[in-house]
């Protein structure tokens, strides 16, 4: 439903990467996923010599298919993590653009429909030798859904044949990274799933490792991303977080579709991405921790009192108002598992069936339709009640797999200095050089909340306006046109809280280029800014950067030639290039005796040409 509303100003807000949310009151209602749904999501969390990983696995296809291989330096120690952690990271640090609607001239205003807002918006660590050519498994144990092995193997050829023949599905073209991996020591995390578990048991994976900052391994990735794959990343940490191999990209904010709170600006993030070489991060939000305070542990939570609750109907009802903010799918089986569907409503919806448990009335209508009871809810209740019910068992289950993730999340966030939150677009054939981050307390704070203004421009003799001056915080505006409303009776139309905020909207082409900045980012002292002309020369300097040592000699930077170029002019077309195949890893950034982890998935075939903007 969408109301008109007057006034002198009125703020429209758009939430670009929002936050999943629950359609109805109960467990398995529909939920929305963030826009960016192909994204890779990972949270670091950095404590002294030792990094704590949080992976986000997502995964379509036949659960049998499902498998993953991560490269880590040594032996990780795993546990599972809850997908709650990254609803309330993403909830507190993605990307808003609030637009003012100055209105005070009733000689030119926007029209009406600038006012429409949408009202709703068993762990075995013994060293075996397993069949395979030269694969030694170093640990083997099932963690939460996984059926986990660390490997490491004498070449790639070896660990893919193993991978396969021990039902790891993964492609051909496996072996020749792996190879590289390898042949610098590294050893590898290989997960499926375990027989009686399904894609819906995915949860989290947590990988403790000793590490002094984060790393990223990427090329092996390439096999299953997509083009201009969104890679999000977290990190608590001693200082704000900053990519030490990959150049740094300032977004210029007047290419942003303000008018639609930011539906573009996956598309300028990644234009401005490919202006710095195609390797490169924009910070999102980087914060004092004490400053933003988040909540990621359940207040509400009272084992004891679940398990004194002996109705199934009742615990979920109990359950729905203790658990807060960690309702999420990772609940889902563990309700099944407990709370199982008897075979005569295998046809009923999961929804249907267990808001019918949590109603104390069936489907008439009393009820309210939000619940989508079933029809024959009275004997739903009754099939339950006959079958065994463990309160504390399950109480457990979730205390384990939900409650126990978000609290030690919690301790963490207590002693952490700073949260940054990093992103990158990228494409298979730019995937061939593993970002590595440092920390570096002289950098300025970064917010997620942006604002800008808009002032009405009427033609001549009319007072509806037929363009907008957008005037940013910074100071510096942008003049657009405004899309004329599709029908007469269009009160909400291309100016209000309409748009889907996918985030790929065509780029403000009046705003100029995409980057404002290109940047170096070090471990200490300012940005050191690039023109856009040298990002390529620059980024192929960048793949000696070490940490703990300057990511480019001195000498190098006293030779950059000055920054010429104008984000305000058009965006120029660049050329194709070959992309230069890297092979330094992480170690290439730490030497030998440090420790990394990667992200590996299974699927694309390889490309080795960069993208550029178009």
């Amino acid at each position: 439903m969408f109301t008109r509303f007057h006034g002198s100003m009125l703020v429209i807000a758009g939430l670009l990467f929002a936050a999943p949310a629950w359609a109805c009151g109960g467990f398995f209602c529909n939920l929305q996923s963030p826009v960016n749904q192909a994204a890779e999501r990972v949270l670091y969390v950095q404590d002294g010599p030792q990094i704590t990983v949080h992976i986000q696995i997502s995964y379509q296809g036949p659960s049998q298919n499902f498998s993953w291989v991560l490269p880590v330096q040594s032996v990780p120690t795993l546990k599972t993590g809850s997908d709650s952690i990254f609803t309330v990271l993403d909830a507190a640090t993605r990307p808003t653009f609030n637009l003012n609607y100055a209105n005070n001239d009733p000689n030119c205003h926007f029209p009406y429909c600038a006012y429409a807002m949408d009202g709703g918006v068993a762990n075995d660590k013994t060293q075996t030798t397993s069949p395979g050519g030269g694969v030694t498994v170093l640990a083997s144990e099932n963690v939460g859904p996984y059926d986990t092995k660390v490997i490491q193997g004498d070449s790639g050829a070896d660990l893919q044949k193993w991978l396969s023949d021990n039902g790891y599905d993964q492609p051909p073209a496996t072996a020749g990274l792996l190879d590289a991996y390898a042949k610098q020591g590294f050893v590898f995390l290989a997960l499926r799933l375990q027989k009686d578990k399904s894609d819906g048991d995915l949860v989290p994976i947590v990988l403790q490792l000793q590490e002094a900052s984060p790393c990223l391994p990427i090329r092996l990735t390439q096999l299953a991303a997509n083009p201009d794959m969104p890679v999000i990343i977290w990190t608590m940490g001693p200082a704000r977080a900053v990519p030490k191999n990959w150049l740094h990209v300032v977004l210029n904010l007047k290419t942003i579709d303000w008018l639609t709170a930011g539906g573009n600006y996956l598309t300028v993030a990644a234009k401005a991405i490919d202006q710095a070489s195609g390797h490169a991060f924009t910070t999102e939000l980087a914060q004092k921790a004490a400053d933003l305070k988040l909540q990621f542990a359940l207040t509400g939570w009272n084992a004891a009192a679940l398990t004194a609750i002996a109705a199934p109907g009742a615990y979920l009802n109990a359950l729905l108002q203790a658990i807060g903010n960690g309702q999420s799918k990772t609940l889902q089986p563990i309700i099944q598992k407990y709370i199982p569907k008897p075979m005569a409503f295998a046809a009923t919806t999961d929804q249907a069936f267990y808001s019918c448990l949590q109603q104390d009335c069936c489907y008439t209508g009393a009820c309210g339709t939000q619940y989508a009871c079933a029809s024959d809810c009275a004997a739903i209740k009754q099939a339950v009640a006959a079958q065994p019910f463990d309160p504390a068992a399950m109480t457990q289950a979730i205390g384990d797999g939900v409650v126990q993730p978000l609290a030690d999340v919690q301790v963490a966030y207590a002693k952490t200095a700073y949260l940054t939150r990093l992103m990158t677009l990228v494409s298979p054939d730019e995937m061939n050089k593993d970002p590595i981050f440092a920390w570096n307390n002289d950098l300025p704070t970064v917010s997620a909340q942006h604002t800008a203004t808009a002032t009405p421009i009427c033609a001549a003799g009319t007072t509806d306006a037929v363009r907008a001056q957008i005037a940013l915080a910074d100071g510096t505006s942008v003049e657009v046109p405004l899309p004329a409303p599709t029908s007469p009776n269009d009160c909400y139309g291309p100016y209000g809280f309409s748009t889907t905020n996918d985030g790929k909207g065509p780029i403000v082409a009046e705003g100029g280029q995409p980057a404002e900045k290109i940047e170096v980012l070090d471990e200490s002292g300012p940005p050191i800014e690039i023109d856009q002309t040298f990002a390529d020369q620059v980024d192929a300097e960048l793949n000696n950067a070490k940490v703990g040592q300057p990511s480019l000699p001195a000498d190098f930077v006293a030779a950059l030639p000055p920054v010429t170029w104008n984000p305000d002019q058009p965006t120029v077309t660049l050329p194709d290039v070959n992309a230069s195949t890297t092979t330094g890893g992480c170690t290439a950034g730490r030497g030998a005796a440090s420790g990394l982890l990667g992200l590996v998935l299974a699927g694309l075939v390889l490309s080795w040409r960069r993208r550029r903007v178009r």
